[in-house]
């Protein structure tokens, strides 16, 4: 770099008023979430797509409660990606329940007139007849199932239950031009204040965080309320972390809250400490939305657990040890990778990877190996995925299939094992 873009007061600019940082005294969260004005992230919005409507029902009547206080926001921005996002989230509901049924074996036929005298025989076509009626009406009610999505549109029930709950009044949106809001941007990335100066290589939206950023400080400046931010979003340019875990609001933007705001108080928590506050006990399925790269995730991640892209890669070589090792023993049995959500493990790691770790120093050390991996589970995903479906209908030989899908694992598990030592 040379002399003339160094950015000598770089700190100068992420903490102008040294005053701030000695005299700024937070609040404990339960203190603060008393009186605080709550505002929701696009995440959080679509954390009810993975609950019942009993618990939904509860969540609606929290929302209630704050909204008749006027304690409840959204960002504009962050309910654009809750309506962008939120139809990935439909689609891909449909596609799992279009698969599950185009994936059911069928009963084949099973007449031997010679063996009709025989007791066991009798049994097993009542037996066989009383399956195949049994997969004829589980078909019957995917197939419903589907109908009746496609005649949501905008109607679904987490859709409905915003729109009879939100209005225009709870809606932030930012007091000053786009042209001024890109300028701005623009010189935050320069100096390197957050957030959103982690975002600046994405093609599309990388400004989002920062426009969310600036209706959070206009609130709180405008109502001089202390504001906490409901997000699962745990990027670097939001969360001091420790261990890739989140610990804290990055103190940059606490200061620059409290600057703003003469003394006002400014904490993020996610959705699951939402609700621990609010009282709210709700259990949550295995897989949710992530609207920061349309795909699905463990809600485990989402609240602040270890980090995605490790866990799945983890999760994923242990079914593919598994794999080669019953393979190895025998080999006719056992043709394709077996494992519970093996694919969304993989879609997860082929989402996640670049977003946790692109612009990271570990990318340095690991990039290499995750293009590899990306490589290598899409074309194993793709393999596996043939080799079930012609098994389940016995339609074609796959054995070609099979011998390259045992190579591909093989390579993925020697260069995991190589991986993991790094780490």
């Amino acid at each position: 770099m040379s002399e003339g873009n160094k950015n000598h007061f770089i700190y100068r600019k992420h903490f102008p008023d040294t005053k701030s940082i000695l005299a700024r005294q937070g609040k404990p969260l339960k203190e603060l979430a008393k009186n605080a004005l709550f505002v929701l992230d696009a995440n959080s919005l679509l954390v009810p797509y993975s609950i019942g409507k009993e618990n939904t029902e509860e969540i609606k009547k929290t929302y209630e409660s704050l909204i008749s206080q006027k304690r409840l926001f959204i960002p504009n921005h962050a309910l654009r990606e809750f309506a962008r996002n939120r139809s990935t989230r439909i689609g891909n509901l449909f596609t799992d329940i279009d698969n599950q049924l185009s994936q059911i074996p069928s009963i084949k036929p099973f007449e031997y007139p010679i063996l009709s005298e025989l007791e066991h025989y009798q049994k097993l076509k009542k037996s066989r007849d009383s399956i195949s009626k049994k997969i004829k009406e589980y078909k019957e009610y995917l197939s419903e199932l589907i109908i009746a999505i496609t005649e949501w549109n905008w109607s679904d029930p987490v859709t409905s239950m915003y729109q009879s709950i939100f209005d225009e009044d709870m809606i932030l949106h930012p007091t000053i031009s786009e042209e001024k809001l890109i300028e701005e941007y623009q010189t935050r990335i320069e100096d390197e204040i957050p957030p959103g100066n982690k975002d600046k290589s994405k093609e599309n939206n990388a400004i989002g965080d920062f426009v969310i950023w600036k209706c959070i400080l206009e609130l709180g400046q405008k109502l001089n309320k202390d504001v906490i931010f409901i997000s699962n979003d745990e990027k670097n340019d939001w969360m001091l972390k420790g261990n890739k875990k989140p610990i804290s609001p990055r103190f940059e933007l606490v200061d620059e809250f409290y600057r703003l705001t003469k003394g006002r108080d400014f904490a993020i928590i996610n959705f699951k400490k939402f609700l621990d506050i609010q009282g709210l006990d709700i259990e949550f399925v295995d897989m949710i939305f992530n609207p920061q790269d349309g795909s699905l995730q463990e809600f485990e991640e989402l609240i602040g657990h270890e980090n995605y892209t490790l866990k799945n890669l983890e999760k994923i070589a242990f079914y593919i040890k598994r794999y080669l090792l019953y393979h190895e023993n025998d080999p006719a049995a056992y043709v394709y990778i077996e494992g519970e959500n093996l694919n969304e493990h993989i879609n997860g790691f082929l989402k996640s990877y670049k977003q946790d770790y692109f612009n990271t120093k570990e990318w340095i050390r690991y990039g290499d190996y995750f293009f590899l991996f990306d490589r290598l589970l899409t074309e194993i995903r793709s393999l596996n995925d043939e080799i079930y479906y012609q098994e389940i209908r016995m339609k074609r030989d796959t054995r070609t299939e099979i011998i390259k899908l045992e190579a591909l694992s093989i390579e993925f598990i020697n260069k995991y094992d190589e991986f993991s030592l790094l780490i």
